[in-house]
C-alpha cells in the first residue's frame, strides 16, 4: 500500500490450502526473502514479484505473484488475495478487534512508523513496540504492528517468528467473526465489503468468497496444520547473502524438490 517505503513490496506471503472432504486446512508462510527464479530476471527476492509486475501493469501484482509461487511450488494456486495495511487495520477495527495469545512477550526496539519514511530524520523513523506475554485484545494497529515486527529481541526476532504470529492474526480473526455471528449483521458486511474494494485486489467474486467461508468456518483449530518454511536446524532453507549485500534465502537442498514435497503433503 502507499506512504511508505517499498510500497508494492510484498511485506507478507502465505499459502493456504483447503480440504473440505475432511473438514482440514493447511498455512504455510513464505518468507519474503526467499530468491525464486523470474522470467528475464533471473533469481529475485519473491517479495519482488508484486512490485515489478505492478510496474508494468497497476493492478496485475497478485496474479503474477500467485503464479510465480505455484511454479516454483508445483502446485496449482486458483485464487489470490490481496490486502494492503491500511485495509488489514481497518478490517480488524470493523471487528472491533481481535483476541490474540502472545506466546512471546514482543519488544522491538525498532519497529518502522509508518507514513512517508523518507522525509522524517532516521532516529524518527522507528517506535518501541511491546506486547506482553498472555491474552491481549488488540485493534487493528496493535494487530498490524504484532504481524509485522521483526527486529524483537529474542526468539521473536526473525521474518520466521513474524510468519507464525500472522497466522495466529488470521486464526483469531476467523474466532472474532464466528463469535459475532458477522453473517447475520447486514450493515457491518457492507462495511467490510466498501473497505474491501479500496485496500483488496482479488480474483475471488463476492458469490465465491460466501462459499469459501462456508467451508473454513468450522474447521478446528486442531484441523489447521500451520508451516513456516525457515532456515532453523531442521528448515529446508539456508541463508546467504549475495555480491550486493542482500540476505536471501534459498534450499538447502539446492532446489525446490524437498520444499514442493512438503507443500504436497
Amino acid at each position: 500500500g502507499k506512504n511508505h517505503e517499498g510500497s508494492y513490496l510484498t511485506d507478507t506471503i502465505m499459502l493456504a490450502s483447503l480440504k473440505p472432504s475432511e473438514n482440514k486446512a493447511a498455512l504455510v508462510s513464505i518468507p519474503r526473502d526467499l530468491a525464486v527464479p523470474m522470467e528475464n530476471m533471473g533469481w529475485r527476492k519473491v517479495n519482488n514479484i508484486n512490485a515489478f509486475a505492478e510496474t508494468k501493469e497497476s493492478g496485475s501484482g497478485g496474479l503474477a505473484a500467485s503464479q510465480a509461487i505455484s511454479d516454483v511450488l508445483n502446485i496449482p494456486i486458483d485464487y489470490y488475495l490481496r490486502v494492503d495495511f491500511e485495509g488489514f487495520v481497518n478490517i480488524i477495527n470493523e471487528l472491533g478487534g481481535i483476541k490474540v495469545y502472545v506466546e512471546n512477550t514482543l519488544n522491538d526496539y525498532a519497529y518502522p512508523v509508518l507514513g512517508e519514511e523518507e522525509s522524517y530524520p532516521y532516529e524518527s523513523r522507528f517506535e518501541h513496540l511491546y506486547v506482553e506475554k498472555g491474552w491481549q485484545e488488540m485493534d487493528g494497529e496493535l494487530a498490524l504492528k504484532y504481524a509485522r515486527s521483526r527486529h524483537a529481541a529474542g526468539i521473536e526476532g526473525s521474518d520466521f517468528a513474524r510468519g507464525r504470529r500472522q497466522q495466529k492474526i488470521l486464526e483469531a480473526a476467523k474466532d472474532k467473526i464466528i463469535s459475532m455471528r458477522v453473517l447475520f449483521k447486514p450493515r457491518l458486511i457492507t462495511n467490510i465489503i466498501d473497505n474491501l474494494r479500496d485496500h483488496v485486489s482479488t480474483n475471488l467474486k463476492i458469490w465465491e468468497m460466501a462459499k469459501l467461508w462456508n467451508m473454513v468456518q468450522d474447521i478446528k483449530k486442531e484441523n489447521i496444520a500451520t508451516k513456516v518454511l525457515d532456515d532453523s536446524p531442521g528448515g529446508l532453507l539456508a541463508g546467504s547473502i549475495v555480491e550486493d549485500g542482500a540476505y536471501i534465502l534459498t534450499p538447502k537442498s539446492g532446489d525446490f524438490t524437498e520444499v514442493q514435497y512438503l507443500i504436497a503433503n
